[in-house]
């Protein structure tokens, strides 16, 4: 929640009596964030606000701990390990950032967070705006335990190639988006999009290189996970935050060499899954 408008703009409000899980101690973290934001300019990048917290935090005697790498686990299956931009004091996840803003990605990548952590209660904290900014998030028993009901693709992508194929890989590219969230990198997804597909049934195979042809010979690889499932679909799991800057033209001409008509592309990184469709006419 956003820090409600005080008499003295920086101080910290005085929250009400509550039963909020954590309370006393997410009430003390927010002290030292006030703290921190009054004591620093805007102009620094986060770690020092994060060194800055720390500091106070320990000083304060409040245990905290930089826990960088964490293992992704996606349905008990190991989905590979990312470094994530977190700290946890106690049973609390703090993120930090130092933007304009605070965004609904970034909330939701702190949701994201929690599940990784196994923690319930985040704070997520803003030292770039012109103001203190501050979101408590909280992840229910039920939200980690189970994930919501995907959007029905069959009824958002119509007159698609392969239509009963199709409509099955996206909805498996929308259950891993539900149960992961925002937040990981491009292999997380590639990994995760992999168990879900095997455990639907499909054929698939985790290609992790494009292999470049100029004049009908190659050339050289990229690296670029993939999924080819079948000889019909290929699917390409991204987590970018603007998917123009991939060359549609690069993933068509891997297509065809691979002799696949349809291609989908779906980036993962917005807190709604994003798909684009590819197909190439033999």
């Amino acid at each position: 929640m956003s820090p409600q408008p005080s008499a003295h703009p920086g101080n910290p409000p005085t929250p009400p009596p509550s039963k909020l899980l954590h309370a006393d101690l997410t009430r003390q973290i927010i002290g030292v964030y006030y703290s921190v934001y009054n004591g620093l300019s805007r102009t620094y990048p986060e770690y020092i606000y994060e060194n800055a917290m720390m500091a106070e935090l320990e000083r304060l005697g409040i245990h905290c701990v930089r826990q960088d790498d964490y293992a992704i686990i996606y349905k008990d299956y190991l989905v590979g390990r990312q470094i994530l931009d977190i700290f946890v004091a106690e049973e609390v996840v703090v993120e930090l950032k130092a933007r304009p803003s605070l965004t609904r990605l970034n909330a939701a990548q702190t949701t994201s967070y929690l599940k990784t952590t196994g923690k319930q209660v985040g704070l997520l904290f803003n030292f770039g705006g012109s103001q203190p900014e501050f979101k408590r998030v909280f992840l229910s028993d039920e939200r980690r335990t189970s994930a919501n009901s995907a959007e029905s693709p069959a009824r958002t992508w119509p007159d698609l190639l392969y239509p009963e194929i199709s409509y099955r890989v996206i909805g498996a590219l929308f259950e891993v988006h539900n149960v992961l969230g925002p937040g990981f990198v491009r292999r997380i997804y590639a990994n995760a999009c992999l168990r879900e597909l095997q455990e639907g049934g499909h054929d698939v195979q985790l290609q992790k290189r494009i292999l470049v042809h100029f004049r009908g010979q190659p050339i050289g690889e990229v690296a670029f996970q993939h999924l080819l499932i079948g000889s019909e679909i290929i699917v390409f799991p991204v987590a970018i935050d603007d998917v123009g800057k991939i060359q549609m033209e690069n993933l068509r001409q891997w297509m065809a060499i691979q002799g696949v008509r349809l291609g989908i592309l779906a980036n993962f990184h917005a807190p709604s899954l994003e798909l684009k469709f590819m197909v190439h006419s033999p």
